[in-house]
């Protein structure tokens, strides 16, 4: 039988887990039912999003989600899988795959890749400290998985 003090961090290893999933799945609900103000919440204060732009703050990030992001798409679609993550005390971090389904001009558009997440745990509520999109393909949904990569800023 283990120890108690080994237990106990087996327990916290497990709900941390948990807590990740369950951030990770609240993004893609919130971010698809443009829920701005509670999805900048999942960030942390000085949080970054870097994807078909850079947004870094909990107010920078709300104003890219809530102002530039409807214009790049009249409605989407999230859908996350196979995460992974590896704690590290108050800190984590770990990928998971993504596919991204969405209307732009009346044309729907079909495509994958994934995020590498960094953590945070705040007040015992874990946070995307970071959060890095890396598309494989970006395409209408006519042409199937053809497309390539949309072209992303660098800075």
């Amino acid at each position: 039988m283990a120890a108690p003090t080994e237990l106990a961090e087996r327990l916290e290893r497990v709900e941390s887990l948990l807590q990740i999933a369950d951030l990770r799945a609240r993004y893609c609900h919130l971010l698809d039912e443009a829920r701005w103000d509670a999805f900048a919440e999942l960030f942390t204060e000085d949080g970054i999003f870097e994807g078909v732009d850079k947004a870094q703050g909990r107010a920078g990030i709300h104003r890219f989600f809530s102002q530039d992001v409807p214009r790049l798409a009249e409605r989407f679609w999230h859908f996350c899988s196979n995460g992974t993550c590896t704690l590290d005390g108050d800190r984590a971090s770990g990928r998971i795959s993504m596919e991204y389904l969405s209307v732009t001009g009346g044309v729907s558009y079909v495509s994958a890749g994934h995020y590498d997440d960094e953590f945070q745990r705040v007040d015992g509520q874990w946070k995307f400290r970071a959060r890095r999109i890396t598309f494989y393909f970006y395409s209408p949904l006519h042409q199937g998985f053809t497309g390539m990569p949309p072209a992303l800023p660098r800075s």
